[in-house]
């Protein structure tokens, strides 16, 4: 759960956090906090303003509608937590109300009862939860009939924005809009969650930092940031994550890649980059 808090407060914090280890372009802090629900929850403060909350949730549900369902009725409780902790955080220094707008979700599947076509078509619909799910239901998020599960595992599902990302005979791969999922099937050759995760981080803080600045935008403002986190910020973060590096593994490459597209951040990348540069005159 990202959140834009400022380049100005994220020092402040960060002065009491962990840093990163390792070097990191995109420098970040973190620190463990209590979540009611959670197996543990970390907060990383990335230096550019955006803090990220990390939280890891293990499930065993009976069906997928099941996990799909909770997903979105957990929004009710888990946005809320993250607005009010980053606000105790910050220690009074509410304005302009740091508020998480949204959750993405990685699911890593460590087994499931289904096979062969069904077990591939089971990873896409965890990438892609909302079509189980009645989100306009009276009383919130419903699970749609069971045998609407049934029938998409039994047939096959697919979504022109769902991007594959697995290597045969290594791993099952999907990246959605609203989550990535992900099956090892070689833990000495497979990504590892840690990998997942950290590319994750870095795609969800410059999401949340381009989105704070359409909104100034939309708003009808003249965007700006400190120097530091400007336009050729942005430029560099946008090379980074679309360039392959020399010694990064073809895995590396498509989980990125796979990300980078179904999130839309490229295109984000350069908006924001072309609005700061625009102000910068």
């Amino acid at each position: 759960m990202p959140v834009f808090i400022g380049v100005e407060r994220a020092g402040r914090l960060r002065e009491y956090l962990t840093p990163s280890e390792g070097a990191q372009w995109l420098e970040s802090s973190s620190t463990r906090l209590d979540h009611p629900e959670a197996q543990s929850c970390v907060l990383h403060v990335f230096a550019c303003g955006v803090a990220v909350f990390h939280l890891v949730q293990p499930h065993e549900p009976a069906a997928l509608t099941d996990l799909a369902v909770w997903r979105y009725r957990s929004y009710a409780s888990d946005l809320p937590w993250a607005r009010d902790k980053i606000r105790e955080l910050l220690e009074g220094d509410h304005a302009g109300a740091p508020n998480p707008e949204y959750v993405l979700s990685l699911y890593c599947l460590t087994s499931g009862p289904w096979a062969g076509d069904a077990y591939d078509t089971a990873l896409r619909l965890l990438s892609t939860p909302s079509v189980l799910v009645d989100r306009g239901a009276p009383g919130g998020p419903a699970p749609l009939a069971c045998t609407v599960e049934e029938s998409l595992l039994a047939t096959g599902f697919d979504h022109p924005d769902i991007v594959s990302f697995g290597v045969r005979g290594v791993s099952t791969a999907y990246a959605g809009w609203s989550g990535v999922a992900y099956a090892s099937h070689s833990s000495e050759r497979s990504l590892t969650t840690d990998e997942l995760v950290a590319c994750e981080l870095t795609v969800q803080a410059l999401w949340c930092f381009t989105r704070h600045i359409q909104q100034m935008v939309e708003d009808g403002q003249d965007p700006s940031m400190p120097e530091r986190y400007g336009w050729r910020f942005l430029r560099a973060a946008a090379s980074r994550l679309t360039t392959a590096r020399a010694q990064e593994t073809a895995q590396h490459v498509l989980m990125r890649e796979a990300i980078m597209k179904t999130s839309g951040l490229a295109e984000r990348l350069r908006t924001a980059q072309e609005a700061l540069r625009e102000s910068a005159g």
